[in-house]
């Protein structure tokens, strides 16, 4: 399950019984129970166009009754067997509205009563995700192993990416399926994105021209939003911003080596400007490894931008 398309626990709890249904679809004696139990709640069932998926709607009177049922639905999965529920972008249940922490507590609850059923909690960010299961304060705290799968290697995603365009007939090398991958650093959204353009340009050979003229689209597309955000920072800021991303990674902000080379003024006026970009979310702060702490803008294509000013 996505959590991100949730904006609620209604949403969350309308999400999370769809995703079930649709888990179950082929143990039909399951199947069969899960139906006969979710008729009584008198649900919406639709199934989505584009991924034939069920999608469900309750009419939930209360937190409480979505609550329970959240709860009875997880005794019955429990009750027939192994199960594994991956809830995606978990920490987006943080922005929900009203005292998320007595939702991050609930379910907590109700999780380790469970004897059959395991939990999968990923998500795209890193440093909410880390505090929702890092620090002490929050009810998830020491409750899981933490795991960093890191990047598809580049040689599989090189045969993948070939093998995509191989079906429509259009010839892609190596070298060129590199540059992708480096402009996108590995990420899958960015390389998934820069692909279809290169795609919809090529008829039969892709060509070195055809992946700069549409990373210069996407830029183009990017441009306007990102002087709206310069102007939305002081200029130290923003030359704090345009250092990071000239750097691509930066282990220590406040070096003099770093602070000289891009003409910062002093650390402590650079820690501040990071604060505001760490709070703003345009740079996050990562851990190697090794356990050694960077910082990284974490939209790619404003980094790319930036590199090119």
């Amino acid at each position: 399950m996505d959590v991100q398309g949730s904006a609620s626990l209604q949403e969350f709890s309308n999400a999370f019984l769809a995703a079930i249904l649709n888990g179950v679809t082929k143990n039909k004696p399951l199947l069969r129970k899960f139906q006969d139990w979710l008729l009584a709640f008198r649900p919406v069932l639709s199934s989505n166009p584009h991924s034939g998926q069920f999608e469900i709607e309750i009419d939930f009177k209360s937190d409480i009754q979505q609550k329970t049922t959240l709860k009875e639905a997880l005794q019955l999965l429990d009750s027939q067997g192994p199960a594994i529920i991956a809830l995606d972008e978990f920490q987006h249940i943080a922005s929900w509205e009203g005292n998320h922490l007595i939702i991050e507590g609930w379910l907590r609850s109700e999780i380790q009563k469970l004897k059959n059923v395991r939990f999968v909690f990923s998500g795209s960010q890193f440093h909410l995700l880390s505090e929702m299961f890092h620090s002490a304060k929050r009810p998830f705290y020491a409750s899981t192993q933490p795991v960093n799968i890191g990047k598809i290697d580049q040689k599989i995603y090189q045969g993948f990416i070939q093998s995509h365009f191989k079906e429509s007939g259009i010839k892609i090398n190596e070298a060129d399926i590199s540059v992708i991958q480096s402009w996108a650093n590995g990420n899958t959204y960015n390389i998934q994105l820069l692909c279809n353009r290169v795609y919809s340009k090529a008829l039969k050979q892709v060509e070195q021209s055809m992946i700069d003229e549409a990373i210069l689209e996407i830029y183009a597309e990017n441009s306007l939003s990102y002087f709206a955000l310069r102007g939305s920072m002081t200029k130290a800021q923003w030359k704090v911003l345009v250092a990071i991303a000239k750097e691509g990674i930066v282990l220590a902000p406040t070096a003099k080596d770093f602070v000289r080379k891009h003409d910062l003024g002093s650390g402590p006026g650079v820690l501040r400007a990071l604060e505001y970009l760490l709070k703003r979310e345009l740079v996050y702060k990562y851990l190697d490894n090794d356990g050694n702490s960077y910082y990284e803008i974490y939209d790619l294509i404003l980094m790319r931008w930036l590199q090119k000013k």
